[in-house]
């Protein structure tokens, strides 16, 4: 499923992600991008509905789920700390860094594919003067407290911002679990999907918590001319920036289970570009078709 999306302000052992109290009222983060709706949204009726940092607890299979990717140039994993996009006082900072969101809509328990574009993800880069490198992380709330996953490396210009690693690039693929318990959020966790079904041409970038994930080699993603390896005007752009393979596991409200994230294991075979495709209609059919093998 490709879901809503708007620029806004692996599996281990839990907990690889940050809960904190819920939040006040808070400054936006930078506002990028808006796209389409791919599909409806039934009992959306306020702008509060998409706000991964509004109360979304217990949640049942298949209500629309608000989960947030804020993006900070310029900043490394450690740089992160304890700081959270939801909290007012956090937002603040965050937001005097140049940290900008990216808030999607998706179904719990469909499997999501979460991407902006790489003309966003130059542009924000490009926004901190001097930054060599950009790191995410996942986030929402569940109504009582707010959940942060791990910071993961998505961009790096320079080979110093890599550790024991020479080849700068643009990660294209990470893939996200979100667990619940009886349909409250309690983790976002990173599931390492590791470099096995990397393109020829890309290259693996280690992206934080000895996980790695394929990249877009840099030359390669800024290449213009009939010579270069890659064709940006056609899907192999996908190489270029970042597509997050998104699954549910645990309980929804009901105790039914959420199946989604066995599924994406799945995805082991191939990269999570090469599922999501050119289009929200190439991801949805992909979903599915994993969907059906797996007999769900």
């Amino acid at each position: 499923m490709t879901p809503t999306a708007r620029w806004a302000c692996g599996a281990g052992a839990p907990p690889p992600s940050r809960r904190t109290s819920s939040p006040l009222p808070s400054p936006p983060l930078p506002l990028l991008l808006m796209l389409a709706l791919y599909y409806a949204l039934p009992g959306v009726s306020s702008v509060g509905d998409y706000d991964p940092c509004a109360g979304q607890a217990s949640v049942s299979k298949s209500d629309g789920f608000s989960l947030g990717l804020a993006f900070y140039p310029g900043g490394a994993a450690e740089a992160w700390g304890t700081l959270h996009p939801c909290p007012y006082a956090d937002r603040a900072v965050l937001a005097a860094r140049g940290v900008a969101t990216m808030v999607f809509r998706t179904a719990l328990d469909e499997m999501s594919f979460l991407r902006g574009s790489p003309k966003d993800e130059t542009a924000l880069m490009a926004s901190v003067p001097g930054a060599q490198m950009m790191t995410m992380v996942a986030y929402a709330g569940n109504g009582s407290a707010v959940v942060r996953s791990q910071p993961r490396l998505i961009h790096a210009t320079a080979a110093s911002a890599i550790i024991s690693g020479s080849a700068v690039g643009r990660v294209n693929s990470l893939t996200l679990i979100a667990r619940f318990d009886q349909g409250t959020l309690e983790y976002l966790q990173w599931h390492d999907m590791g470099c096995g079904t990397c393109a020829e041409g890309d290259a693996c970038m280690p992206v934080g918590d000895a996980h790695s994930a394929c990249m877009g080699t840099e030359e390669a993603c800024t290449c213009t001319g009939p010579t270069c390896l890659l064709d940006l005007t056609t899907t192999a752009s996908l190489r270029c920036h970042l597509t997050v393979a998104t699954a549910f596991s645990g309980t929804d409200k009901h105790s039914v289970p959420l199946t989604s994230g066995a599924q994406i294991e799945r995805l082991g075979k191939y990269s999570a570009t090469a599922a999501a495709g050119s289009t929200g209609a190439t991801a949805m059919a992909q979903a599915q078709s994993l969907r059906d093998a797996s007999g769900k």
